[in-house]
């Protein structure tokens, strides 16, 4: 719908089909944009916790990034519990609120008009603490041929309206972790560098943590994930 032709593959599976991330070029007015398809988070009904090789991917992409301008989170007329996890490790977690967040609804096609969808599923997204700075509500097929160009018109404004033109990017070293010595054990070792959360970013790991009541185990794999996929970061 953004880029104006068929490049993505999609899914009408919980599981989903994007295992990786993948970048596509789209041209709105007279900008050029880079719009990545990120790894599939589980969207589906099967559970609350994203699969680890997905976490790293994820971070992976926009941590390689030079800048990072609009968030969007993308959901099928429902705010599933999980949605509300990925919106809060991919808004605060990942880019700590550095990042506008945009949330556009897909498959309406039951409703009249799809902007009905917001008398009932505003309340949905503030309750469940997802604020967006703008709604989209869409038709994903193209048989209803005049919506669906009402809803390209709608997403590509949305892009155009609440990127940013100094993409986050300046603040991410500082923000994902810090490196610090080792204090030796005894007087023969040598103290060495070793990795960690900053401040900041622990503060909302742990904010995730107590939002999503993940169980022990859960929450050392997410820690994990993140970790090293900074660790493989650094190390190129």
């Amino acid at each position: 719908m953004i880029v104006g032709k068929d490049v993505a593959k999609v899914s009408a599976s919980a599981e989903g089909c994007t295992f990786e991330n993948k970048a596509y070029k789209a041209t709105i007015g007279n900008t050029t944009f880079t719009i990545y398809d990120t790894t599939g988070l589980n969207e589906g009904d099967r559970g609350r916790v994203p699969h680890c090789k997905a976490v790293r991917g994820l971070y992976k992409v926009i941590r390689q990034l030079n800048g990072v301008s609009l968030l969007v989170c993308c959901m099928r007329g429902r705010a599933w519990e999980n949605i509300r996890f990925n919106w809060i490790l991919f808004n605060k977690v990942i880019c700590g609120e550095k990042v506008p967040i945009v949330a556009v609804v897909t498959g309406l096609e039951t409703y009249g008009n799809p902007d009905d969808w917001k008398s009932e599923g505003m309340s949905v997204l503030q309750k469940n603490g997802m604020t967006p700075k703008a709604v989209g509500c869409v038709v994903s097929y193209q048989e209803k041929r005049d919506v669906y160009a009402q809803s390209q018109v709608k997403v590509r404004n949305l892009i155009i309206k609440h990127y940013l033109r100094e993409p986050w990017s300046e603040e991410k070293d500082e923000w994902f972790a810090s490196s610090y010595h080792d204090v030796p054990i005894t007087r023969f070792c040598f103290p060495s560098r070793r990795l960690d959360y900053s401040t900041e970013m622990r503060n909302r790991l742990s904010e995730l943590i107590t939002v999503s009541k993940m169980e022990k185990e859960d929450t050392k794999k997410l820690e994990a994930a993140l970790l090293t996929a900074e660790k493989q970061f650094r190390k190129r």
